[in-house]
Formats: C-alpha cells, sequence, structure tokens
C-alpha cells in the first residue's frame, strides 16, 4: 500500500479507537454499544467521525486503515489476522 500525503497526521479520539477495535473483534454496533456503556447511535457517531477522519467509505474500511496506520494496538491486528485463519 502507497503512504498517502499526510497520513502521518491522522489521530483518532480515545473512543473512535475502541470502537474501531471493537469493531475488529468481530462486534456488531449493538455488542459495541454494550461493551463501552453507551448507546448504539452513540456507537454510530464515533464510527462515522473514525471514517471521516481516515477517509473510509465504510467501518471495515475504518478498521483495516487504522490498523494500516498502526493507530490501533497490536494486539487488535493479531486478533484479527488470527480470526481470519
Amino acid at each position: 500500500m502507497t503512504a498517502r500525503p499526510g497520513q502521518h497526521l491522522i489521530e483518532l479520539t480515545d473512543k473512535q479507537a475502541e470502537v474501531l477495535a471493537h469493531m475488529a473483534r468481530g462486534l456488531g454496533q449493538p455488542g459495541i454499544a454494550r461493551e463501552m456503556q453507551i448507546s448504539v447511535q452513540t456507537v454510530r457517531t464515533h464510527l462515522r467521525a473514525a471514517m471521516e477522519r481516515l477517509g473510509a467509505v465504510n467501518g471495515l474500511h475504518a478498521v483495516a486503515l487504522a490498523i494500516g496506520l498502526g493507530l490501533l494496538h497490536d494486539d487488535v491486528a493479531i486478533t484479527t489476522n488470527h480470526a481470519r485463519r
């Protein structure tokens, strides 16, 4: 993957990163809401904001970009890769 100009300037809030991390582990929005003890609408708000910051077209794309850019912890990438085997 080719580096995009300015990609190193992308930052996610803790909540945005947490939502993406839960998605990477396979949780859907209702499960994320339960896990984080927030509403599904708030999950959607965090997800939408993360997608905008990353330039993603959907949630899965946002997760892939965040992992690729090193914005999520390594254990998320390992869990995600392991889940696909």
